[in-house]
């Protein structure tokens, strides 16, 4: 049996209460599958008994095709059930981002959770930290300094 590889890149990690999300699309199964188990590495490291929130960047054309989206959804409702509470994004060097807001906001719909599409990252600090929600601000801020995916000589 062939196997597909991999589309997309990420990386994932996390401060105090708040998984953080660095990722270029678009992804395919395979991606999200090795993703799912990496942010359930993270999750299992939260302390649970309190909300916990993320904050993710998305670069580029950061899409998912129907069967990963529909992978998504699922991981996104059962993240709700182990006290989920709120979803902070940010949408950089992309020509799509109203596209990946529309794919993003029924499968955040669908869960009832709290998110936001934010300018840039200490908007997105600023916002999870007005629903309090544990992050160390500088901690974040040098995670997505060191893991940008914008990619020089772009077109």
């Amino acid at each position: 049996m062939k196997h597909s590889i991999e589309h997309g890149d990420y990386v994932v990690s996390r401060s105090l209460q708040t998984i953080m999300f660095s990722a270029r699309g678009p992804w395919n199964d395979e991606t999200m599958k090795r993703g799912a188990r990496e942010m359930g590495e993270n999750i299992a490291q939260l302390d649970l008994s309190k909300p916990w929130g993320t904050l993710s960047c998305l670069y580029g054309e950061s899409l998912m095709p129907p069967s990963t989206f529909n992978s998504f959804a699922k991981h996104t409702l059962i993240r709700k059930s182990m006290g989920l509470k709120a979803l902070a994004v940010v949408i950089l060097d992309s020509d799509i981002a109203n596209t990946i807001k529309n794919q993003l906001t029924p499968a955040y719909q669908e869960a009832d959770l709290k998110f936001a599409f934010l300018p840039d990252i200490n908007s997105a600090i600023a916002w999870l930290s007005e629903i309090n929600l544990d992050l160390e601000q500088q901690q974040v801020q040098q995670f997505f300094e060191k893991h940008s995916f914008i990619y020089p000589n772009r077109k």
